[in-house]
């Protein structure tokens, strides 16, 4: 509570030496004074009016908006004087392996580390969006040597565990535990890198199928995405088995898909169909897999899993029109009729909308919990939310959650926190319009004209509900320019409402627009994982994490490095992995690596020239994945 302390101001009022002629009385005196009293307001009456407006203006504009802060501060801090607020941002406690010690394995193993990455790059396992049938295009047959590499490097992991290859080169491999009744581990990866363009060849610094090791990096095609998942589960596991001093109570399973880069229609596809078929739906403790790194925010380092992958459709966009000769053209080609389909698309892109429940505001009250450099307005937006929903009647400040949504979409940018379009790209569903094909001939009209555009969708949306978006973009386009629309199977008819109040019009079409699936595959967004202190899978996952980087080289070296913490905080992943082909295995699924540097080097040039991966960072990666292996063989929480 703040109380309003008002100081008062004693008057002394001096008596004069000299003795009155009237007999000594009190009331003359306190008449006498009432009159100078009265005078002297008479007299400064408009000063005192305006001392008193300036003191009400200074009062609105200065004085209370300092008090509405201090008092939301400390409301914010002290729950309203409820008792200490319940932070939906709790911290799980570090946890180190109770029976053995785990990171020892790694000392003076990184050469070793360093050269099982190194050869792995240098076998150029390059996938393409359209590959014949596996033992028909010998594009795939580089796979063969990749296994054979895996067998040659880590020899006790095939000694001990059990290899399968699931269609040929996808690989499940298993390490059985001693007790069958707790869940297996789910390890995942994947072998396939995106091909290395001839015409960049020249521009890569390092070859890109060179593994070269400088010192610092190791450079190359994948020895980031994602042979390092790959290669950092055999290394840990090689290394454990190498120590003679753990064998697992848990099972652990490995599965390696060969075409992520490509959807994992091939490989992570038929590798989920197994492990359901032997073990059963639901039948995983916790799957790890490729995806978010850490990354520093606010002055703070965040571990920020992604819990939830956006959805996914690609757009065939055609028009179909009348050919013909280009010396008698029509008002609009084939060509002129998607350029403004495209324009409307573009248009009214998909509005971005944030969902209380999305694991981004839970990102957002971390930060506000712990980072040092947090915006205070966002602060109060954070709280705002969190306390509207621990109120009696629950209902979300719709205000201050639209604050959040504000900051993903346009603050996050201005305040230099994310790259300009990442925060939007987080909470709504984005389009690129990305492939354009039509026309054969400068003399001919074109008659089939297609656009791809690709669509990364929202958790707070569905691929149904974007059909209908782009239903109800592009047909008013269509219609005014005297197009039939057929989309997803379906003829679309007029309907006054697409339109406000305009007519059908009759007589022959200029021509069709059809708009259909690309390249067969549909996919909503990702069932959201578990990503509080509540869930034993959270707990296990963070407290790893906290104990590995408690423990790294750099705490050793002086008390400031040693007192640094990491916070653990959901996220969400804007791109998809194997792991929509494992959703029926388990609800515990993290997209996340353990690669500390990841943030100082641009994430290692995934996906374009250069690509490289620190190698100490890699080291730490490999020390990780051996602690995860031993805490969660060691939980009977999951």
């Amino acid at each position: 509570m703040v109380v309003d302390h008002r100081s008062r101001d004693t008057v002394s009022m001096s008596m004069s030496n000299e003795k009155t002629l009237l007999p000594s009385s009190s009331a003359p005196y306190r008449v006498e004074q009432s009159d100078k009293e009265s005078n002297w307001f008479s007299k400064n009456r408009k000063s005192i009016g305006v001392l008193f407006g300036l003191f009400l203006i200074l009062q609105h504009f200065v004085i209370s908006p300092y008090l509405l802060d201090f008092w939301e501060e400390n409301s914010f801090k002290h729950g309203h004087g409820h008792g200490n607020r319940k932070s939906s941002c709790e911290q799980a406690e570090p946890i180190y392996p109770k029976n053995h010690n785990v990171s020892s394995i790694v000392e003076g193993q990184k050469d070793r580390i360093v050269n099982w990455l190194s050869g792995a790059v240098r076998v150029p396992t390059e996938v393409y969006d359209v590959m014949g049938e596996i033992g028909e295009d010998e594009r795939w047959d580089v796979f063969y040597k990749f296994s054979e590499y895996l067998e040659t490097s880590f020899p006790r992991v095939h000694q001990h565990l059990k290899r399968t290859r699931v269609i040929t080169h996808a690989l499940v491999f298993e390490w059985e535990g001693s007790d069958p009744s707790l869940k297996p581990l789910l390890l995942t990866g994947h072998q396939d890198v995106v091909p290395v363009l001839p015409a960049t060849r020249a521009l890569w610094t390092h070859d890109p199928f060179g593994g070269e090791y400088d010192g610092e990096f190791i450079w190359g095609r994948g020895s980031s995405d994602d042979k390092s998942g790959v290669i950092g589960i055999l290394s840990a596991i090689e290394l454990l088995l190498e120590s003679g001093d753990f064998t697992p109570t848990r099972s652990v399973i490995l599965a390696f898909g060969c075409d992520e880069e490509t959807g994992g229609k091939v490989g992570a596809s038929h590798l989920g169909q197994w492990i359901e078929e032997k073990y059963g739906k639901d039948s995983i403790a916790i799957l790890v897999d490729e995806g978010n790194e850490l990354e520093e925010a606010w002055g703070q380092l965040f571990a920020a899993p992604a819990v939830g992958e956006k959805g996914y459709m690609d757009l065939e966009l055609k028009v179909e029109t009348l050919g013909g000769h280009s010396s008698v053209p029509p008002q609009h080609t084939g060509i002129g009729y998607i350029a403004l389909l495209i324009a409307a698309l573009e248009k009214h892109p998909h509005e971005p909308h944030l969902n209380v429940e999305s694991p981004l505001v839970n990102y957002l009250a971390c930060g506000a919990d712990n980072s040092p450099e947090f915006p205070k307005h966002l602060k109060k937006s954070v709280y705002k939310v969190e306390d509207s929903l621990s109120s009696k009647n629950g209902k979300v400040d719709r205000k201050a959650l639209k604050e959040l949504e504000d900051w993903w979409i346009e603050g996050s940018y201005k305040d230099g926190t994310l790259p300009k379009g990442t925060g939007r790209a987080l909470v709504g569903t984005t389009q690129a319009v990305d492939i354009i094909d039509g026309g054969l001939k400068v003399n001919a009209l074109p008659e089939n004209v297609v656009a791809i555009v690709n669509h990364r969708i929202s958790l707070a949306s569905s691929v149904a509900e974007l059909q209908q978006q782009l239903v109800d973009v592009i047909y008013p386009v269509a219609h005014k320019l005297n197009l039939e629309v057929e989309a997803f199977g379906k003829e679309i008819q007029f309907h006054e409402c697409h339109m406000h109040g305009a007519k059908d019009i009759t007589g022959p079409k200029a021509g069709k627009v059809i708009l259909n699936v690309a390249h067969n595959m549909t996919l909503d967004p990702a069932p959201v994982s578990p990503f509080t202190v509540d869930s034993a899978a959270w707990r296990v996952l963070s407290g790893t994490v906290k104990g590995v980087y408690a423990t790294r080289p750099e705490a050793k070296s002086s008390k400031e490095e040693a007192e640094k913490t990491i916070i653990m905080a959901p996220s969400i992943s804007t791109g998809n992995t194997d792991t929509r082909h494992y959703w029926n295995l388990t609800r515990n699924i993290y997209r996340f690596a353990y690669l500390v540097e990841a943030k100082k080097t641009n994430h290692n040039n995934i996906h374009t020239i250069d690509e490289h991966l620190p190698a100490n960072a890699f080291v730490e990666q490999v020390r990780w994945f051996a602690n995860f292996i031993v805490n969660v063989d060691e939980s009977r929480d999951i």
